[in-house]
């Protein structure tokens, strides 16, 4: 290990500058390393590559550049080693200038650090939040069974004019300058009016129109002309292509009446009040999930709220830049800017940016606030966590867990996933720490499951079973 000399100085809050004098000895490994590279990639007459001596590479390339290569690899590591010895923690990529580089003299080096602050823990207890109700309502039972009824509607065909949410069976076909064209012709579509899955006027044509009408429309539809696996390069365009439309029959949906005839054919039920009792549980669960998921952002808004601290600038504008960023990048896909954007949405740039470093900056406190949990509280994130963290991804992702942890390592998102998963668990513990008022309670499970509708049980129902006759 090197044998560095170190000084610091405060510049003022959480900023240091760091004087670090090192032995010229210490360029010896990042020297040898530069040799060797200089050996494999030198051409000499004489001389296989990787066996070129030292002093022909000096003659040729200058010993001053070798010493200058040898700094450029060596100053990472020995910065390092000085934050180290002097138990700095670093925030922020420093600002570094090396002051003496003389032959056979000590190299001395400055480093301006951007330090984390001291973080000072509120009260716990004096922190306060009120939990939304999360009891089922008659009207959410309602709602339920009644997107439960439209799941088993049918299909009766009706002699009045198409209006939104009927179905339609059509037969569309798209050309330009006479000649079809691929992907724009579909016989036999059953279509349901509003759902915006066509061309961008077909819903608007096709309200108010009645079996035997033929429509006939432009469009400007948007076409992907580049490779489909090329996410980083947008080769879409839009062109225009004339639509013929020939209603052949509307079909409104029949919803079946909610009564106990309908639980036995949701399921293993005999009365409706049988699957509102099986329901109740489940919906209740789904409820206390979103109420839970809001009580860990109104903790953390909390904790930032009775929390007195600082956020160092540094991160502060790392964190703007990088919202900043996606919102650009989302912004262009969408062919705006962010003054253009601001214009549509009655705000300036300015106000934009302004909000956003309020975010920012709410942001950054919070990080500092649950890291600070998770150090004091021994707080720790284990194996299991993080293949648990990986696990999830590949199920959502419909991935192999080896793919993506190895997608994780490589891309360099281990750490910043172990941090997620920390500051998660410090949430975690803050809930258990604080008063919640109306915390809610998670409804013990339904008995029996009862094979009730879901999903899966979705694709028999009449609507489906009329697309694919259709």
């Amino acid at each position: 290990m090197s044998q560095l000399q170190i000084n610091t100085e405060s510049l003022g809050k959480d900023r240091v500058k760091v004087t670090v004098e090192v032995p010229e000895g210490a360029l010896d490994p990042a020297k040898a390393e530069v040799y060797r590279r200089w050996s494999k990639e030198m051409k000499v007459p004489g001389f296989r590559k990787g066996k070129i001596p030292r002093q022909l590479i000096d003659a040729r390339v200058g010993v001053e550049v070798i010493r200058e290569e040898a700094l450029r690899e060596a100053l990472p590591d020995l910065y390092r080693e000085a934050l180290q010895a002097e138990e700095l923690e670093a925030i922020a990529p420093p600002d570094i200038e090396v002051t003496k580089f003389e032959p056979d003299e000590p190299i001395v080096f400055e480093a301006v650090v951007d330090t984390r602050p001291e973080v000072n823990l509120p009260e716990f207890s004096s922190i306060s939040i009120e939990a939304d109700p999360s009891e089922v309502t008659d009207e959410e039972m309602a709602e339920q069974l009644d997107r439960l009824a439209d799941r088993f509607a049918e299909l009766e065909p009706v002699g009045r004019d198409a209006r939104r949410g009927d179905y339609v069976l059509i037969d569309m076909t798209g050309s330009r300058g006479g000649e079809p064209v691929d992907g724009a012709s579909a016989p036999d579509y059953l279509y349901e009016v509003g759902s915006e899955q066509g061309p961008p006027s077909l819903d608007d044509q096709l309200q108010g129109a009645r079996p035997g009408t033929i429509l006939k429309f432009a469009d400007e539809v948007h076409i992907h002309d580049g490779d489909e696996h090329d996410h980083d390069h947008d080769h879409s365009s839009t062109e225009s292509i004339d639509f013929t439309v020939l209603v052949k029959e509307v079909k409104a949906k029949k919803l079946p009446e909610i009564d106990d005839e309908f639980a036995k054919t949701v399921g293993e039920f005999d009365t409706l009040e049988e699957l509102k009792n099986d329901i109740e549980p489940r919906l209740a669960g789904a409820k206390v999930n979103m109420v839970e998921e809001k009580l860990r952002g109104q903790v953390v808004e909390a904790l930032v709220e009775a929390s007195d601290l600082e956020a160092p600038e540094k991160l502060v504008d790392g964190e703007l830049e990088h919202r900043l960023s996606h919102i650009e990048r989302d912004l262009a896909q969408a062919g705006l800017t962010l003054q253009q954007y601001g214009e549509r949405v009655g705000s300036t740039e300015l106000e934009i940016r302004s909000d956003m470093r309020a975010q920012a900056v709410r942001s950054v406190k919070a990080e500092l606030l649950l890291e600070e949990i998770a150090r004091q509280n021994a707080i720790d994130v284990t194996q299991e966590d993080i293949g648990l963290e990986i696990a999830y991804a590949a199920a959502r992702t419909n991935q192999d867990p080896k793919v993506v942890a190895e997608q994780v390592v490589q891309g360099g998102g281990l750490s910043a996933l172990a941090a997620d998963v920390m500051r998660r668990k410090a949430v975690e513990f803050l809930l258990e720490q604080v008063e919640i008022k109306n915390r809610p309670v998670r409804p013990e499970p339904p008995a029996a499951e009862a094979a009730i509708a879901t999903e899966d049980a979705a694709d028999e129902n009449e609507v489906e079973k009329a697309e694919a006759q259709s």
